[in-house]
């Protein structure tokens, strides 16, 4: 038996398999993979915006964050001194009673003591990024905002967003 391109099967049956003709190329642009410079720009201008929305959205949530740190540390003291002025009765000597808060990074604190050691004002003054932000409490417990980046102030509270009381 004459092999024709077949295959013998178990059976003994022959497979014939045709000659594959070859495939007739035509002229054709050539098309390239990859991306365009148009779209490659494209891509970089919304993953910008992306990112700048991303960052000012981190740093307001970072400023709030120390501003209610500041608060909170402003507040303890406030409480401090009212526990001194009820030990001492007056609320210092020379200085005030009770040592700053030093914990809150960009905060510098301050006590000044009036009517013979009777009353004292507490501030808490933002600086380096929290610069612009003052915030005060006096004797009395009153809460005053002395100023806030583009906000209505003095304010008779403590704010943490801008002309939003705490």
């Amino acid at each position: 038996m004459g092999t024709m391109n077949g295959h013998r099967t178990p059976r003994g049956l022959r497979l014939c398999r045709p000659h594959l003709a070859q495939p007739q190329h035509r002229a054709s642009p050539a098309r390239q993979s990859g991306y365009t410079l148009i779209e490659m720009i494209g891509t970089l201008l919304v993953m910008a915006l992306l990112a700048s929305l991303a960052i000012s959205s981190f740093a307001g949530y970072a400023k709030r964050a120390r501003v209610a740190d500041a608060l909170e540390q402003l507040d303890l003291f406030h409480m401090r001194m009212e526990k001194a002025f009820l030990d001492n009765g007056n609320y210092g000597v020379g200085t005030c009673a009770v040592p700053l808060p030093t914990t809150v990074q960009q905060f510098a604190y301050t006590c000044t003591l009036s009517g013979g050691a009777q009353s004292y004002t507490a501030k808490a003054t933002g600086s380096v990024s929290m610069n612009g932000y003052i915030f005060q409490v006096d004797e009395r417990g009153i809460r005053t905002t002395q100023a806030f980046p583009d906000a209505v102030v003095p304010a008779n509270c403590w704010m943490v967003e801008r002309n939003k009381c705490q």
